[in-house]
């Protein structure tokens, strides 16, 4: 009996987290088995970058896109699960929900009890995935959730515990490594963990030396370039080290951006930074209040004023430096929802404080019933809250994906304009055969020149246009089918055009 139940205390957490996101997951990612498919543009440019990967395309040289090479690795991998569908990036998803969830909890037994985390850990969940922020599922975020969770872990450990030198080590190093895989898919993320090795470091100090510190921070930046290092070697060897500067770098920086533009003073982008936190607050209520919770709570149930200053000092960096460039997606704030842990872990205390006072016995049994409850309760609150909600209803025939893909085959080759990818390489499984297969995000005028130039050379058997009728399409192609889709906040008409 007790061979059972060690390693079911040992990783019973974990197998809980496992639990909550998969239910969760199920009816907030359009990811899911349970919708027709994600016809979410940006994921499915992820996952049509990822299979160029894996079909021996080189990223940033070959394909163009603006996110990080572990993205599509990821992407890559999800690709070999599942070719024509997502049920790859939803174990993806799954996976990385669960450590998410995971060590969530454990910062909130921590503070509380393993009972606290069980019951708190599916309704963070429910607040987290169902928000507003968290889109359409599969963004580069969400996979970046339990990194940034970690970190909140172990930074909880240093200021709390009494931490060896080397602990200290492994702290710095693997939060290090948590930083360099994070800049190596939005690196615009960086500020969560500037504003993490600012309090790390400084707690060093506190706690040892001045030496001692230097030597922690040396140690996170040389750890925080690791990731980076199999990325240099390949594109090095594919002659693409510039290619992966330009796109993932400086174009992210000087074109995506609006930071730069003159219309833009630093008091005007200050004022619009507040004014979209404060329509994110209204649309993502669910996770924000655990957010406002833990700024308030933590004032009054820490002590010293790193500690109470901690959550406000995170959420303000990382914010300011996601949202600083002009950008105003939901989907940006989803490395705030870490922070929401505090609040949860601050009421947890107070509800085992409570509870301990009105029965000092409650048995596993009653603990069980409670969590299962609270994941039930979650699993309500996420179906009905999250924005995916209403394309759960649709079947195949309300997806006009779904058509196409029976029109195109999958050794056909195909052009996509004015959209970031519409899911239509996906669901036929075409590789794309030009660099600026999409439209993407940010306007370069060498890529509408570059799609000009396939249109006029008639480069690909089939084009699919989005809004609008391409100026001499009809020169080389004909229309075959003009497609209408319709839903809330999410509507188009997509034209489809076969090579003559």
């Amino acid at each position: 009996m007790n061979r059972l139940n060690d390693p079911l205390k040992r990783y019973g957490l974990f197998l809980w987290g496992v639990i909550c996101a998969f239910v969760l997951l199920l009816f907030t990612t359009r990811s899911s088995v349970l919708f027709v498919c994600n016809n979410w543009d940006d994921a499915n440019s992820y996952f049509t970058m990822g299979k160029g990967m894996m079909n021996g395309l080189v990223i940033y040289r070959d394909l163009y896109d603006q996110k990080g090479p572990y993205l599509y690795l990821l992407y890559g991998f999800a690709y070999l699960i599942s070719h024509k569908t997502f049920l790859g990036v939803f174990i993806f998803e799954i996976i990385s929900g669960a450590f998410f969830l995971f060590f969530s909890g454990k910062l909130i037994q921590r503070k509380s009890s393993a009972f606290m985390a069980a019951i708190l850990m599916p309704v963070l969940g429910a607040a987290a995935f169902s928000s507003w922020s968290f889109y359409f599922g599969g963004a580069a975020e969400e996979f970046c959730l339990p990194l940034l969770a970690y970190s909140l872990l172990v930074l909880d450990e240093l200021l709390h515990e009494e931490c060896s030198d080397e602990r200290y080590k492994w702290i710095f190093s693997a939060v290090g490594l948590c930083a360099g895989v994070i800049a190596q898919i939005k690196y615009t993320m960086l500020g969560f963990l500037f504003a993490w090795f600012v309090v790390a470091a400084i707690w060093a100090l506190k706690e040892r030396n001045a030496a001692f510190s230097l030597k922690m921070m040396i140690r996170f930046v040389i750890f925080a370039c690791i990731p980076s290092v199999p990325w240099f070697i390949y594109f090095l060897a594919t002659g693409s080290l510039d290619d992966w500067f330009r796109c993932y770098i400086y174009n992210n920086l000087f074109f995506y951006s609006q930071v730069s533009t003159e219309e833009y003073s630093f008091g005007h982008k200050l004022y619009e930074i507040a004014k979209t936190l404060y329509w994110l607050i209204q649309d993502s209520f669910s996770y924000f209040v655990f957010i406002i919770a833990g700024f308030l709570l933590q004032l009054f149930m820490e002590k010293g004023f790193v500690k109470r200053v901690l959550s406000p000092w995170i959420f303000a960096v990382t914010y300011f430096v996601i949202f600083i460039g002009g950008n105003k997606l939901a989907y940006y704030s989803i490395p705030l929802i870490p922070l929401a842990v505090f609040g949860l872990a601050y009421m947890g205390s107070l509800i085992e404080k409570a509870l301990s006072l009105i029965a000092k016995k409650r048995s596993k049994e009653v603990h069980a019933v409670i969590a299962a409850s609270m994941l039930a309760a979650g699993a309500v609150f996420a179906v009905t809250n999250s924005m995916n909600a209403e394309y759960m209803s649709f079947d195949e025939d309300d997806v006009w994906l779904m058509e196409a893909a029976t029109m195109l085959s999958e050794e056909d080759t195909l052009l996509e304009l004015n959209t970031v990818d519409a899911g239509l390489y996906t669901v036929t499984g075409i590789v794309p055969t030009c660099e600026y297969f999409q439209t993407n995000g940010i306007g370069l005028d060498t890529m509408f020149e570059e799609q000009e130039k396939y249109l006029k050379e008639a480069r690909t058997d089939y084009v699919l246009a989005v809004g609008y009728e391409p100026e001499h399409i009809y020169n080389n192609y004909s229309l075959i089918k003009v497609f209408e889709y319709k839903e809330t906040d999410h509507d188009n008409t997509y034209y489809l055009y076969k090579k003559n």
